[in-house]
């Protein structure tokens, strides 16, 4: 009897020691099948320049999903706004992600999505432009310099144009570090050019948006008249449209040029009917992003700013580009 109450008693001791164990090991394995879950805050869904982008964003995390590298990831649409980005940045925090990439809609409004993450320890990779608190809160930074981009368009009308003249700059949503920083390049270079000037009332914002574009391109025409030379755009969408209202009102001679190197564009160079865009490699960026985040949830290092070239594209080069 004394066997068999010393035999329970020890069954009952080796029990309490090894339950415990046996809980911790599943809670570990749990924590570990959980893996890595990447939320991805588009900027939009619907622009010629952002469509590729998502395609190749979308292309890579399913295959790194298949592979077990990650163990789920999700898209969300910000609608160009930083509103909606800020909501869905609490969309994901929900639904478990644990690493975050932003393709911000504004500099200061997107803003709120690192604060948040960094409130979470969740790791961001912002891509594309910035927000005011990307060099501090974020992983890593991949976009190309802005400035740069404002500075090459600027150029390229003053070789097309060496006698100068009237211009006019159709910027793109106030507030997005490109709008501010293109219009920085911009300025850098013509407002130091005494032969060209900027006509009166001819910098407002489009938006990025082709219709816009259009409406201001016609408005200025008839104003101006002979003293419109340049029309120089913070996107692609706004320049094809503009050159292409100018070029139905026998004004060819009227330089437009714009950022990104979207496919319509580059086959309006290819033509003749556009002179030249300056390409921003968007997928390049993306695909830098993802490789980054990455990176960071293997804890590795990585470069704090990540930067893209800018490429001036004509019809000598538009063929190496043109997809």
């Amino acid at each position: 009897m004394k066997k068999k109450v010393l035999f329970m008693v020890t069954v009952l001791v080796l029990t309490m020691v090894l339950v415990p164990t046996v809980f911790a090991a599943g809670r570990q394995a749990g924590s570990a099948q959980k893996g890595i879950v990447i939320g991805y805050i588009a900027k939009n869904s619907t622009d010629t320049f952002h469509g590729p982008l998502n395609a190749a964003a979308r292309k890579e995390l399913d295959s790194l999903k298949a592979s077990g590298k990650i163990a789920n990831w999700y898209f969300y649409d910000g609608l160009t706004n930083p509103v909606t980005q800020v909501e869905l940045m609490d969309t994901a925090i929900n639904a478990g992600c644990t690493h975050i990439i932003i393709l911000p809609a504004e500099a200061a409004g997107s803003a709120p999505v690192l604060t948040k993450a960094r409130e979470k320890n969740i790791p961001v990779v912002v891509v594309n432009s910035m927000t005011t608190n990307t060099e501090q809160l974020a992983a890593a930074y991949v976009g190309s310099d802005d400035v740069q981009a404002g500075e090459m368009m600027a150029q390229f009308v003053q070789s097309k144009l060496p006698n100068g003249g009237g211009y006019g700059h159709i910027q793109g949503v106030i507030g997005n570090s490109a709008q501010i920083q293109r219009g920085q390049g911009i300025h850098n270079i013509l407002d130091k050019d005494s032969k060209w000037k900027m006509l009166d009332g001819a910098e407002q914002t489009g938006d990025w948006q082709a219709d816009k574009a259009v409406n201001f391109a016609m408005d200025w025409l008839a104003k101006f008249g002979q003293g419109l030379n340049a029309i120089i755009c913070d996107n692609d969408d706004m320049s094809s449209a503009a050159q292409n209202y100018v070029n139905s009102r026998n004004r060819r001679d009227i330089v437009c040029i714009g950022v990104d190197g979207n496919a319509g564009p580059m086959n309006m160079v290819k033509n003749g009917d556009l002179l030249a865009t300056v390409f921003q490699d968007g997928v390049g960026q993306v695909l830098k992003g993802i490789e980054l985040i990455m990176k960071v949830a293997n804890g590795e290092s990585v470069p704090k700013t990540n930067m893209v070239p800018f490429v001036l594209i004509t019809k000598d080069n538009v063929d190496q580009y043109l997809k």
